[in-house]
This record gives C-alpha cells, structure tokens and sequence, in this order.
C-alpha cells in the first residue's frame, strides 16, 4: 500500500503552486482536486504533468469540481441535461488519461430525504452503465466515494449499486462516513474487493476532520480490516487546511500514517 495526499489540503493555494509543495513534504503520490474549468484546458494539463514529472510525483486520480453538482447534471429526468453532463464528464475523463490518471473520484446524486433515496434506480444505473463505459474507453475508472450529503452516505444505497453496476469502483472516504453518523467500517464491508482508493484523516468527538494522529481514530483497526480484502492501492491524506497551521504537521501525519502501512 502507498501514502499519497490530495491537492484540496492545500486549497485555496492555486492548484498548479502546490506541486513542488507537496514533494517537499514527501509524497510521491497524489490526488487532483480540480477548481475550475479552465484547470481542464490541455495547456494547464501539460503544465501540471511537467511539474509533477519533474518532482517524481505519480497522480493517481482527480477530483471534479462540479461533484456538488452531479445529481443536477447526470441524474434528472431532463435527458437533454444529462447528455450534456456526459460530454462535460467525458471531457474530464480525457483530463484524466492525460495526466497518467487511473481514477475519477465521483460523488453522485444529492440525498434530499430518506422517502425519495431509491427513487429512479433503474435510470441511476443506467447512467453509471454509460459513466463507467465512457472511463473505460479513456483508460480509467470511475470510483464512487461515500458522501455525507449524497445518496451515497447510505451503505444499502452502495449496495445496490454493487450489485447492479459491478464495473463500478469505490473510494472510502474516512471524514464522510464521520460525518454521515457511520463507521467506515459499514462502507468498507459494502466496497469490499471493489475499494480502490481511500481518503484518511482523523477524528473525535468534536471534529470531523483532523490531520491522521491528532484524533481518536483507529488506524490498526483500518489496516487489520483493509488486510482482510487484500487491498493493496493507495491512501490518500484529505484534509483542509483549516486543518493545520504548519506543514510540519503534515509530516508528522504522513510519517504515522507510513509506520501503520503494510
């Protein structure tokens, strides 16, 4: 397993600047949060591949800005939107390929009230069908994420998704399932095999969302469960940086993490 870090710890820093930050501070490997459309456009694409070249750092998947808006764009029943949305999320793809990206990270549809959770399922699978089809053709894979305020902080939600859409992926986000009223462990046993990138951070009773070591969360009890299904990807430190003062608390949550890793 590898330690990485996403570019939203250090958000609002334009994204490019935090390229040589974070290969000060260690890490080899990372996720993109993209901020704004024109971070697509091919000429900042290439930018961000030679900073990264240059530093040895490996981006392993992205993150849409527009995830706040996915439900809208991809899951109404206003079909001329959600072809739209395809094309927009296709463009992303090939983003994504271009920066020698394996994953997209993905939140879906907004939770609006437990009444109307499943509503439309079939329509739902449909577009994750033709989401995780259009990944495949660019090279990549789509990866659901669990979400406190999409339809996917309901591990049976999840469920059904990976039963009806076994060519989807997942992303384990540890603050979100916190704050969904859920212990990660209920997303892990649905995910299973099919995790392939997790987002870790701390918590405790009062905040949830802390750099890794600075909470109560169990670390042992993620690895020991991660062993059971044999998952052998990365872990990807995702904070705010609300979240630190200094970067050296960013070492130090990067040097506990790389002793508990196996």
């Amino acid at each position: 397993m590898r330690l990485g870090i996403s570019t939203a710890c250090f958000y609002p820093q334009p994204l490019e600047e935090t390229i040589d930050r974070i290969a000060s501070l260690g890490f080899s490997v990372i996720e993109i949060f993209f901020n704004t459309e024109s971070e697509y456009d091919p000429s900042f694409l290439d930018t961000l591949k030679r900073l990264t070249d240059r530093n040895g750092i490996e981006i392993i998947s992205i993150h849409p800005y527009t995830s706040l808006m996915e439900g809208m764009l991809l899951f109404s029943n206003y079909a001329r939107r959600t072809e739209d949305g395809l094309t927009q999320y296709r463009k992303y793809m090939r983003a994504a390929a271009r920066l020698g990206a394996q994953y997209l990270t993905f939140h879906g549809e907004r939770f609006m009230a437990q009444e109307t959770l499943f509503e439309h399922m079939n329509r739902t699978y449909e577009v994750y069908h033709t989401l995780c089809d259009m990944a495949q053709q660019e090279g990549i894979t789509l990866t659901q994420e669990n979400v406190a305020w999409c339809k996917s902080r309901d591990p049976e939600y999840l469920r059904l998704l990976t039963e009806h859409v076994p060519e989807l992926r997942y992303t384990l986000d540890i603050k979100q399932a916190n704050r969904a009223g859920q212990h990660w462990s209920a997303y892990l046993d649905v995910m299973g095999n099919r995790l392939r990138n997790i987002h870790i951070n701390d918590y405790d009773t009062t905040h949830s969302c802390l750099l890794p070591g600075e909470g109560s969360m169990d670390y042992d009890l993620l690895m020991q469960s991660l062993k059971r299904y044999q998952y052998d990807h990365q872990m990807l430190i995702e904070v705010y940086s609300a979240n630190f003062s200094d970067d050296s608390q960013v070492q130090c949550a990067g040097d506990l993490l790389r002793a508990k890793l196996y």
